[in-house]
């Protein structure tokens, strides 16, 4: 089978290669997918630096995001063979979705519904998923607050947006240039405010009569996150939900006291798969009533794979980038 496969740690460049080789075999719980489509992101890029906190032994085969259907399953799968799925791959293990097969864990996968393109389902579980659990498990976001979002027309960040817009929150999104800021009004954001501008964090607290933000999703970290502190509101909460920036910060305990605000971390991994199922059942309620959409922003050929990974490196993709890599029988967006 043809699969991407990063053979030394570098930029995408020099540490991917096309190569030919078997289709993985499923261990007990685990399931071979035949992939559709697989969405790219910014720990692929970490994975081919050897940066990414799940660094897989070289060489492997990276992509965490898939759509396909069921081709083996292991002893003890719940998942029958031909069901049509969509979730994270074993990219852990090396067996990731840039490859014409791919293997998951059965715990990993959600129902794809067929009227789903292929390009919209590879890149829906894992943004959408952490949107969910950040603002509704544990932000607790109320209709008529005011939700921030940082690193809004990155794949996560964009569903948040979308998903902070379906629960009756005014959104404000962070990002930076024009058709970063453009992606982020389609999404239907409030106010977009580009943090090349000067100070964000204060056109926020102008922005909000000085209030401030009751929510805050961070995905960036770093110096977003001293900066999003400058701009919570009273019993604000402030999500830390990645490190896009490559950096973790703390809290000063002082200021969290002083506004009654807190840091609340938010791990999808914590979770159990009947408590995710429902999450995904949730999610696909609010696409089949349209009030979330693809996040897909672009598809690109299997062939385009190591393009596709310098953009995302060079902070210039927004949304998804999906790779087509089989003929999918699903409807196909455009």
């Amino acid at each position: 089978m043809r699969a991407w496969q990063i053979q030394r740690h570098a930029e995408p460049a020099d540490a991917i290669a096309r190569v030919e080789m078997d289709a993985p075999q499923p261990g007990p719980a685990e399931l071979r997918i035949q992939v559709e489509a697989a969405a790219l992101g910014l720990p692929d890029v970490f994975m081919c630096r050897g940066t990414y906190a799940f660094d897989p032994q070289l060489p492997f085969v990276p992509g965490q995001e898939v759509v396909g259907v069921v081709t083996a399953a292991g002893q003890g799968s719940a998942t029958p063979v031909g069901a049509r799925v969509m979730g994270v791959t074993a990219f852990f293990k090396g067996h990731g979705g840039l490859a014409d097969e791919a293997l998951a864990l059965d715990a990993s996968v959600y129902p794809a519904p067929a009227a789903m393109a292929a390009t919209e389902a590879a890149g829906f579980v894992i943004p959408y998923h952490t949107a969910q659990l950040a603002l509704k498990t544990r932000g607790g976001l109320r209709g008529g607050e005011t939700l921030l979002v940082l690193g809004a027309a990155g794949g996560s960040g964009s569903a948040a947006v979308a998903l902070g817009k379906a629960l009756g929150a005014r959104v404000i999104a962070v990002a930076g240039g024009p058709e970063k800021r453009a992606v982020c009004e389609g999404l239907g954001a409030d106010l977009v405010i580009d943090h090349r501008d000067g100070d964000w964090a204060e056109a926020v607290r102008d922005a909000t009569g000085v209030h401030g933000a009751d929510l805050i999703f961070d995905p960036v970290g770093g110096d977003a996150f001293e900066s999003a502190l400058d701009c919570i509101a009273s019993e604000g909460r402030l999500l830390a939900v990645g490190y896009a920036s490559g950096v973790w910060r703390d809290a000063p305990t002082r200021l969290l006291v002083g506004k009654n605000a807190s840091v609340v971390g938010v791990f999808v991994g914590a979770y159990g798969k009947p408590f995710l199922e429902q999450v995904h059942a949730e999610l696909l309620d609010h696409w089949r009533a349209g009030r979330i959409r693809s996040l897909a922003s672009r598809v690109v050929e299997f062939d385009q794979v190591v393009g596709a990974l310098g953009e995302i490196a060079d902070r210039r993709a927004t949304g998804k980038l999906v790779v087509r890599v089989g003929d999918s029988p699903f409807l196909e967006d455009g």
